[in-house]
């Protein structure tokens, strides 16, 4: 399983949450995720509560899960995807004579990976080569070969290492080094003094006592090594950028040639790294946080080697637990699914193995996904769909009131040279060096994770390839990378209830096409908007329409950082801003289309509702979710998107269509009086 990190692409949800594993597949079928006028409580008064007119029924009729920290349409929508996954997978693992290259890989992957005896049987003993190079180590000075192993083998110890595209010359990939070596989500975790995150802590150290635990270790000592990995990555920490930092590329762009960078951590032989890991020569790169490099020379001379041992097995054993017995799983599952994610259940064995084969052999898998689930008539819906979205808002731009045309000249060469990905990639990945043994379940994920660390390794130093994805097409998800200028929406969301092909126009441009309008706009949202036509980190901006973009986004960082989440905990309106401006200027782009296709014409109403109610219908229907408390805090800290519910009512407050639609009054809750607006 892969653990990535991709600078700056904006996603129109977060990653799934951990998975976990459990008993044999159930029966229960996946749900039908179509619109019905029989979801909507017609007891709630639409311009009181729109979420709750839209989604009260559907949130009452779908608890969680057991298995899962929270449940949404997303949700119901992946796992109809799982079902199909399985049966390719589950076909794909007859051992039989025949099967292509690809249906090897992914179908002994998964039979593999669900023979839960044969990993028990295996215990830990595959982890010994690398326990016992840890324990070989002489010195400090011989940390940079064992981080390249560990890295090599997926474990995210100490820092993190790969390619980019260059901030400043996009059509060139160049290497990238980043923070990392954290157990817990964000930095933030580590300094909170809150009752909650103090727990936390505690629970989190004593989670990774009993993981030494079951490696062996008496608990005495057990407790002692959790110490000190919580102290070393307390230290780590002390350097690391927090999520809302993250968010400016001003921030996370830092050209250095290598001897700038050998300067900032003169301990740390990058030479040796370089070279045992795999990468090309180079002679400059990105260092994300040089703060972060800096502090990581103090905190590897304040510990000693016993120190640093005990932190690389605690990684080691952290990055694979999920191949490794149920025990490990399980505790596993206890902190970071229970406790972080207030998750009450493991998840199936299945889609735990589905989840993992996806991640590691995505595309090999999609390939018979799309075949079966899309095709290119898909696309050029798709396509065509985009086109009016990219009319519309070409349309805004140009009618803004305090865009000046200078700054709107450029913003229409931006949109033009928007490139979109749309259902599967024209080039197909090439699994062929990546080897994968039936019966080596952990063998198999940590090669996976070589096989992509070198795929991305060989891009330093060449020029971008645009056709390069960065996840398969069964993904439910959708992205804007501004750095490429481009968006991508795999076949895995162009489906029910984004898009149905039984639906109408009007739920249709309010479901997918405002989810396109979402990813067109993030490339002029206040991270975006730094980037010009060939994604590169560039001022395109006159200084006045600059100071009215800033400040109409102020608008938008205020009005949802005001929002509660959970209990009394607020959103953080800053990390959730391009978020939020890109599900406003998308709904409104969106609502604009359907006017162009309508052309003046007026739909007759469906089951008693107009195509203006239907359309924000369709928004709100996608994002009707529940979630448990665990979750919903530990969102807060690390999300940059606003929960469903402010997805909902935030956005259709800000526009007076909304109004219109419903015939509210000026002073209803869904009105808001200082409406905000970008695009």
């Amino acid at each position: 399983m892969r653990h990535l990190v991709t600078l700056l692409t904006v996603s129109l949800m977060l990653s799934p949450a951990l998975r976990g594993q459990a008993a044999p597949a159930p029966a229960k079928k996946p749900a039908d995720v179509r619109f019905s006028p029989d979801m909507l409580d017609k007891r709630i008064d639409p311009c009181t509560d729109f979420y709750a007119y839209a989604c009260s029924k559907w949130q009452a009729q779908n608890p969680i899960p057991s298995d899962r920290p929270g449940w949404g349409r997303f949700n119901e929508l992946q796992e109809r995807g799982e079902y199909i996954v399985r049966d390719i997978l589950e076909k794909a693992s007859a051992d039989r004579p025949g099967r292509s290259a690809d249906e090897q890989k992914i179908g002994d992957y998964y039979a593999t990976c669900m023979d839960e005896s044969a990993i028990e049987k295996a215990g830990t003993k595959a982890l010994d080569p690398d326990f016992q190079s840890i324990a070989a180590l002489k010195s400090k000075d011989e940390l940079p070969k064992e981080i390249v192993r560990l890295h090599r083998e997926g474990a995210d110890a100490l820092f993190r290492f790969g390619s980019g595209s260059d901030f400043k010359n996009a059509s060139q990939m160049i290497a990238e080094l980043d923070q990392g070596g954290l157990g817990l989500p964000d930095r933030d975790y580590y300094f909170k003094d809150d009752p909650k995150s103090v727990q936390l802590r505690q629970a989190y150290a004593d989670h990774v006592a009993r993981m030494f635990q079951l490696l062996g270790d008496d608990a005495t000592r057990a407790a002692v090594e959790a110490k000190v990995v919580m102290e070393i990555e307390t230290g780590l920490a002390q350097g690391a950028y927090d999520q809302t930092t993250r968010r400016d590329p001003q921030k996370i762009y830092h050209k250095l040639s290598d001897q700038e960078l050998a300067a900032l951590n003169t301990a740390f032989n990058w030479t040796a790294y370089f070279e045992g890991v795999g990468a090309p020569r180079f002679d400059s790169l990105n260092v994300v946080e040089p703060e972060f490099i800096k502090n990581m020379q103090t905190v590897v001379s304040s510990h000693s080697l016993d120190d640093w041992r005990t932190y690389l097995r605690w990684h080691v054993v952290h990055a694979n637990s999920q191949m490794l017995p149920a025990a490990f799983v399980n505790e596993n599952f206890d902190f970071f699914g229970r406790t972080l994610q207030g998750t009450k259940e493991l998840r199936p064995r299945w889609k735990r193995c589905v989840g993992f084969a996806n991640d590691d052999l995505g595309e090999a898998v999609g390939q018979v996904y799309v075949r079966q689930t899309f095709g290119a008539e898909g696309k050029q819906r798709t396509l065509a769909m985009v086109a009016a979205l990219e009319k519309a808002l070409g349309e805004d731009i140009q009618s803004l009131p305090w865009m000046g045309e200078e700054t709107k000249k450029q913003a229409l060469v931006k949109l033009a040279a928007i490139t979109n990905r749309i259902g599967y990639p024209d080039k197909w990945r090439d699994y062929s060096t990546l080897q994968i043994v039936r019966g080596d379940a952990l063998g198999n994920s940590q090669r996976a994770n070589q096989y992509d660390l070198q795929r991305r390794l060989n891009k330093i130093g060449k020029a971008l390839d645009k056709r390069d994805w960065p996840y398969p097409p069964m993904t439910v998800n959708a992205s804007y990378n501004p750095n490429q200028n481009n968006i991508t929406f795999p076949a895995g969301i162009l489906q029910p209830p984004f898009y149905d092909n039984q639906a109408d126009d009007a739920m249709n441009f309010g479901g997918i096409g405002a989810v396109i309008g979402h990813e067109l706009t993030h490339g002029f949202d206040d991270e975006g908007s730094q980037f010009d036509a060939d994604g590169n980190l560039r001022d395109w901006w006159t200084s006045n329409d600059k100071k009215q973009f800033e400040e109409r986004t102020s608008c938008t960082k205020n009005q949802y950082g005001s929002f509660v989440a959970v209990d009394d905990l607020k959103l953080n309106g800053k990390l959730t801003l391009g978020e939020n401006t890109a599900d406003n200027g998308g709904l409104r782009i969106a609502y604009m289309a359907m006017l162009n296709t309508l052309a003046g014409k007026e739909p007759p109403p469906v089951d008693g509702l107009t195509a203006q109610q239907r359309f924000f219908l369709g928004w709100a229907n996608v994002w009707c979710q529940n979630r448990t408390d665990a979750l919903a805090r530990m969102l807060v800290t690390i999300d940059p998107h606003s929960p469903g519910k402010y997805r909902v009512n935030g956005t259709v407050s800000n526009m007076p269509e909304f109004r219109e639609a419903y015939h509210c009054k000026p002073d209803a809750a869904m009105v808001n009086q200082n409406a905000c607006r970008v695009w």
